[in-house]
């Protein structure tokens, strides 16, 4: 099955955004010279984000710091950022202790995760020998498709907060000086950039490159599927982890994959995902995915009640709030025609 131009609609080929093989996003796999095997694609994931961790740390095992490869067993990423980091570290520590403990946390997210943006690209113009707009970032629609994701991410984001707030679950907090409103911008601006270059890098991994490859290679169940679960494991080491916070990330992972599936690309789900963290975080100055926020707030708020409905430590989207605003997001996707050309019944790739 040849791939299609991301948005070429020359020549009978169409954009397609509809939950078939033949969708464009799942079509771009195919500009590959040498598409990665689905038994492959898995442990590109694996080998990047969270290594052998993201499931021995399930079950309370952690391999001795001296035995050979033990540095290795967080994955690529957690290996090579201390590393990377080293300059940064001492820069910031030659200003200030308080400056480093400001400043490291942000800093080691763009290093991080823009050290998995290069392998990727590594692996997709080295192994796979195609260009990496293919993983999803071709500019055909990418404008809408970035307004889409940035307006759901504030849409959902403020759903998940007003509903807490009605049941009473959220309260405000008296905050450091200097750590929220005008005063604290510049904190809260870098920490957009931060989680630009975090949430895109996953995006870009999990629904791009494996979600892709995956439905491509073994059909679209199997894509999403495997996308989706190792997604919610790369997650699970963070602190407050539990039954519910990873039913949530399932939902989060579901959500993306529709949403990059329905626009033909992967720019919606990184606005999307970059917006939806940032606003938690720095917009309403809660826990994300078991981290406090980093670089300052516009509001500051604390959750109280029944973890059950805040999340607790994981922070709100670990609730039923989110449970529920994740749940009626993903269904309208799924039923969601998306932005491709209508598909004629009968037409088949």
């Amino acid at each position: 099955m040849p791939g299609l131009e991301h948005g070429d609609v020359a020549g009978g080929r169409m954009f397609r955004t509809d939950l078939s093989r033949a969708n464009s996003l799942v079509q771009l796999a195919g500009r590959a010279r040498r598409v990665t095997p689905w038994y492959i694609a898995p442990f590109v994931a694996v080998l990047v984000f969270g290594g052998l961790a993201q499931f021995t740390d399930l079950f309370g095992y952690k391999p001795p710091k001296d035995m050979p490869g033990a540095t290795l067993w967080g994955g690529l990423v957690q290996f090579l950022a201390p590393h990377a980091a080293r300059p940064v570290v001492v820069w910031l520590k030659g200003i200030s202790d308080r400056t480093y403990t400001m400043w490291i946390g942000p800093f080691f997210m763009l290093i991080g995760f823009g050290i998995a943006w290069l392998l990727l690209y590594l692996w997709v113009r080295l192994v796979e020998w195609r260009p990496f707009h293919t993983i999803g970032l071709g500019l055909h629609r990418a404008g809408v498709s970035l307004l889409i994701g940035v307006l759901l991410a504030l849409f959902m984001t403020s759903a998940v907060m007003v509903g807490l707030m009605i049941g009473g679950q959220l309260q405000p907090r008296i905050a450091a000086p200097g750590t929220t409103g005008a005063v604290a911008m510049a904190g809260i601006t870098f920490m957009l950039v931060a989680f630009t270059v975090q949430a895109s890098s996953e995006e870009a991994l999990y629904r791009g490159f494996l979600m892709s490859v995956m439905s491509y290679r073994a059909g679209l169940a199997a894509g999403i599927g495997v996308s989706t679960l190792l997604f919610a494991l790369a997650h699970s080491r963070n602190h407050g982890f539990d039954a519910l916070a990873g039913f949530n990330l399932v939902l989060f992972a579901l959500f993306a994959a529709l949403l990059s599936l329905r626009t033909g690309s992967i720019w919606a789900a990184c606005a999307w995902h970059t917006v939806w963290n940032w606003s938690i975080a720095n917009l309403w100055g809660l826990a994300i995915s078991g981290h406090p926020p980093d670089g300052g707030s516009i509001m500051a708020w604390d959750s109280k009640g029944l973890n059950l409905w805040t999340g607790g430590d994981w922070g709100p989207e670990g609730g039923l709030a989110a449970t529920i605003v994740l749940a009626i997001g993903t269904l309208a996707l799924f039923f969601w025609r998306g932005l491709g050309e209508p598909v004629a019944k009968g037409v088949h790739a």
